[in-house]
């Protein structure tokens, strides 16, 4: 078995972080500017809790701008100052930015815990209530369920705006196994 060179092998890391966090940025920026255009459509939406480490993920980056400033002053290649600087840029102003994404139901779907889904890719809904409210969509073609952690105050409001979107047929359930 052959070894890299150290060099080699810092290069593929940094790379990798690089193109892993270049992805993360452009994700949560996407997610963001779709929240932005959605967010006039809002039918019932509240304050999402704080993340539980925002303020470590934040000097997080702190720490990685410094850095990717060192690593810049001190004349590194491209993809050291890159890749610290793209981490900077995620955690300093995307993880705060998508953590103000209000989670609720807006004229044309709902915003869950991993984004949004309209209408009419949901397939089946049930409500969990289990100390905490959780709405759980099953979207069509069987992916992943989403979850909405509902707020006790909002409840009967969410309840009330999914039957008239039931009425309306924006929003069709399919039929469940053996009638359950």
């Amino acid at each position: 078995m052959t070894r890299l060179p150290s060099d080699t092998l810092l290069t593929l890391i940094l790379l990798a972080l690089a193109i892993y966090f270049s992805v993360l940025v452009a994700r949560a920026m996407a997610a963001w500017l779709q929240f932005r255009r959605l967010a006039p459509t809002a039918l019932v939406s509240w304050t999402p809790p704080r993340p539980r480490y925002l303020s470590w993920l934040v000097a997080l980056g702190v720490v990685s701008f410094a850095v990717a400033v060192l690593n810049g002053t001190l004349n590194r290649p491209f993809h050291h100052v890159y890749s610290q600087g793209v981490m900077a840029a995620y955690f300093i102003v995307m993880v705060p930015l998508v953590a103000r994404i209000r989670p609720g139901l807006y004229r044309d779907g709902v915003w869950a815990d991993r984004g949004f889904l309209t209408w009419d890719r949901i397939g089946r809904i049930a409500f969990v209530e289990a100390g905490e409210i959780v709405l759980v969509m099953v979207p069509r073609g069987g992916s992943n369920p989403m979850r909405l952690l509902v707020p006790a105050e909002d409840y009967g409001t969410v309840r009330k705006l999914l039957e008239e979107k039931i009425r309306a047929r924006q929003l069709m359930m399919e039929k469940a196994i053996l009638g359950l």
